[in-house]
Order: C-alpha cells, then structure tokens, then sequence
C-alpha cells in the first residue's frame, strides 16, 4: 500500500506546487480589483481632505511672485519707460563710446552738422562688442538691435543706443522683448536742452 500512496503523495505534490505557482501568478488580479477599487474611492474620499491643503499650497505659491517674472497684464507697467538713473547709466555707457571707429570718409559728410551727428552715434561694431557682454543669445541681440535701429545706417543714435541697453537688462530679468518699442518708451529717452519730452 505504501509504494502506491507515494506515488500518489509525489504526484499531489507536483500539483500543489503548480497550483501554488499559478495562484502567485494569479494573485495580482484580485490586487488589481483592489487598486482598481481604491483608486476610485480616492477621488470620491480624500479628495476633499487634500484639495484644500492644495488650494491653498496653489494660492501661496500664486501670491510669491518671483522679482524677474510679469504676467500678461503687468508688461505695460515696465514698458511704460525708461526711469531717470537708468538713462543715466546707459548714457553713460553711450558717452564713453561715441564716435569709436567710425571712419569719417566712408560717411557722405555734405555737411559739419552730418559730422557731428555721426560723432555722437555708435558703430555697430562697438555696439555688438558692448552687447555681446551681456552673454544674450546672438539672435536675441539681433532682435534687439532691428527694434532700435530706425535710421539702418549701421549706427546707433544716442536714445537708440540706451533703449537698446535697457531692452537687453529686461531680457536678463526674464521678460521678453516686445514687438515694437512703445513712444513712451522713446519719449523717456529723448531730450532737449536737458530738458526730458515725450514724443507725440
């Protein structure tokens, strides 16, 4: 009798095992109709437990606004025009490096006044070599320098040398640039006899 229920035993044992492996193969099924069952729940249950505490988290973080990021509605506040100690320090700039390497007879001077007006410009050169510092990428600047370039002489007026400085600090602060420079913008930079006027 013992050699028949050996048999029997091996082969109960071949069985179980196999049915233990396809149980361990099968188990995840029911699992998934637990996650399944959860994550429906989830929505219905704690939902209303974090969506506060995530509204609220949304609301501070809405609230802190970063120094170098505008919203749609603030860009007309910083494009207003130019404050008085920035075009200052960007004439600054400007006086510092007019009339560099313009050669005189390359300019059709019919007149002394040309010649000054030439003088108190900046040559593209010099402007790119100022600009580049500001480590911009080059299509940026270009982008820069086709907004202030109005006369496309390859020279730089001096309100179109310091809308142009100011342009790219708003470039470093995060802010992009805008389609067209606004006449505030020129207004701030245009004087006359010392004297600050607004273009019409």
């Amino acid at each position: 009798m013992e050699p028949r229920r050996r048999p029997q035993n091996h082969s109960y044992e071949k069985h179980h095992k196999s049915h233990h492996l396809f149980r361990n193969s099968r188990t995840p099924s029911p699992a998934k109709k637990g996650m399944r069952h959860t994550m429906r729940k989830e929505p219905s249950s704690s939902d209303s437990e974090d969506e506060g505490p995530y509204q609220k988290h949304k609301k501070k973080r809405l609230m802190r606004k970063h120094p170098n990021k505008h919203h749609e509605g603030d860009r007309k506040r910083w494009r207003d025009a130019i404050t008085e100690r920035e075009r200052k320090r960007y004439e600054g700039v400007w006086a510092a490096n007019r009339g560099l390497h313009v050669v005189l007879e390359e300019v059709n001077l019919q007149t002394p006044a040309v010649a000054n007006t030439v003088n108190e410009q900046v040559c593209s050169l010099v402007v790119r070599d100022i600009w580049s510092r500001s480590r911009l990428p080059e299509h940026v600047l270009e982008e820069v320098w086709g907004l202030v370039d109005t006369q496309g002489v390859g020279r730089l007026s001096k309100e179109e040398f310091v809308v142009g400085m100011w342009l790219i600090d708003q470039c470093l602060k995060g802010r992009k640039l805008p389609i067209k420079v606004s006449d505030s913008v020129w207004g701030s930079v245009r004087t006359v006899g010392g004297i600050k006027v607004r273009r019409k």
